[in-house]
């Protein structure tokens, strides 16, 4: 998958009520099996495990089967498995031999491998601390990443296609048809690809290294699985950095809001500052009309690429941007500044790479769907397309993507916790297409509430995601923490 991917963004915002009879059978689940806290009520006050060099590693060998391009001949790179899900070792020549890794988690919607390569370009100030062992999403290589059928595909591609009726019993069956496509396969296991079936392959990781705890990087949606693992093993947390944290609280509606505004802050954000000659012609204005066009363009049935993928491509090019300051142009600069330049009706290479990138994997859709415990009614779904049209270029299509997981399993919510010992630094920029726009304070806020006592800021001043691929102050900032928690800056405020 392209490096630039946030994902099939819309499988975090997409689902809603549970539809009777036709398609597999919906009960709410109790989630993955074998879950819990490993801490019971009556234990005594919570304490920080210790943070340890492995006394026993995996067998990491060549990744013969998942290549990452471009790895220097400084980085070593090994494969292995942390419980059900793929696993890679990234270290240098300047690695100190007796550091602890950092377990860095990644979302469903960006492979293991690509978030090793980012971390590779971008990171190497990182690997001079510490190894970096990234962990995939449970369910990369399994039925789980496979199970869409190309007329489901088709199904999720065109919701928001001009003249789809959300509450036709036509899309009602073809969404109860889309479900069945995983779930036949899945075979009554589905909940367990969502956060907290994920957070059980990180358990298996800290019982396979034999240690007290680990130390946790959760990026975008890889941040939900490090708060599950908080939840449900409080007790086996070294520390927690969350990266552009994705909303992780189940209720469909407000992360779709969250979304919709992220996304048209981001948009706008970055057509105004932006002015690289990769951007596109025009003013900022002209930018974000040239994006508007497109997009509705996109809404006709016999689009190239249909508007609920095209969205979802140019979200995920919003979560890449390199950012004022940068050298270079990121991929997401590029590929929004090719579709302003694109004449009416054409969709750039760059575009429609990044879209067969999003769609190659079904993890996304099984994963998003698993993690939404609160969902939108079908009869809301056209309130909201209506509500929301008055947010072009996105609001519309987010509100008709709700549909996405109508048949879909509904898990039990799972309230998040956070031990009081666990120190926490949160990063985030100014707007995210998924975590939304200025949801530092907010985020800060609902692991205060959760539990954690110990919360640092970092502040990157540019819309996007991924802030530590794209800014060395956030890096420096995050090293600082893994070295001194209780030391590291309150806040810090990182240019863009």
């Amino acid at each position: 998958m392209a490096a630039a991917s946030l994902s099939a963004i819309a499988m975090t915002v997409t689902a809603c009520a549970p539809l009777p009879a036709t398609g597999p059978q919906l009960a709410t689940d109790n989630g993955p099996r074998g879950t819990g806290s490993s801490v019971s009520e009556g234990d005594g006050p919570a304490e920080r495990p210790e943070w340890l060099v492995p006394p026993r590693d995996l067998d990491w060998s060549p990744c013969g089967d998942r290549p990452i391009d471009g790895v220097p001949d400084e980085v070593s790179v090994g494969c292995g498995l942390a419980g059900e899900s793929p696993a890679i070792r990234l270290s240098a020549s300047t690695t100190p031999e007796d550091a602890a890794p950092l377990v860095v988690v990644a979302g469903p919607e960006t492979p293991a491998s690509a978030l090793a390569g980012r971390l590779i370009r971008t990171g190497r100030d990182l690997m001079d601390t510490r190894p970096l062992v990234v962990v995939d999403h449970r369910g990369r290589t399994d039925a789980a990443g496979s199970c869409l059928s190309f007329q489901a595909r088709r199904t999720l591609d065109g919701l928001a296609d001009n003249g789809v009726d959300p509450g036709s019993p036509e899309l009602r069956a073809d969404l109860a048809d889309t479900s069945q496509s995983c779930t036949d396969q899945l075979m009554g296991h589905e909940l367990d690809y969502g956060a907290t079936g994920a957070a059980q392959d990180l358990e298996r990781l800290r019982e396979q290294w034999d240690v007290p705890g680990l130390a946790l990087l959760g990026i975008g949606t890889g941040a939900r699985t490090a708060l599950a693992y908080s939840t449900t093993h409080p007790d086996r947390v070294s520390l927690l950095a969350l990266d552009s944290p994705a909303p992780d609280d189940g209720d469909q509606e407000s992360t779709a809001r969250t979304a919709l505004a992220g996304s048209d802050a981001a948009l706008r954000l970055w057509a105004s500052s932006c002015t690289r000659p990769e951007c596109g012609p025009g003013e900022a204005d002209q930018k974000v009309e040239a994006i508007t066009r497109a997009l509705e363009r996109a809404r006709e049935p016999d689009a190239d690429v249909p508007a609920a993928l095209l969205s979802d491509v140019v979200r995920s090019a919003l979560g890449d941007l390199a950012g004022a300051s940068a050298s270079a142009p990121s991929q997401g600069d590029i590929i929004l500044g090719d579709l302003i330049e694109s004449a009416p009706g054409e969709i750039p290479d760059s575009a429609r790479d990044l879209a067969q990138a999003l769609t190659a994997s079904s993890l996304p859709y099984v994963a998003g769907c698993s993690d939404l415990s609160r969902r939108v009614p079908v009869n809301r779904v056209e309130e909201l397309e209506s509500e929301w049209s008055e947010t072009p270029p996105f609001g519309t299509i987010l509100a008709a993507q709700l549909s996405a997981c109508s048949t879909w399993p509904v898990p039990d919510a799972t309230p998040l916790e956070i031990s009081p010992a666990i120190p926490v630094l949160l990063i985030a920029g100014i707007a995210d297409p998924v975590a939304g726009a200025a949801y530092l304070e907010p985020t800060a806020g609902r692991l205060t509430a959760a539990g954690a006592t110990d919360v640092r800021t970092v502040t990157w001043g540019a819309p996007g995601s991924d802030i530590l691929g794209h800014s060395s102050c956030a890096r420096e900032s995050l090293i600082a923490f893994l070295d001194a928690p209780t030391d590291a800056d309150e806040s810090t405020a990182c240019p863009s």
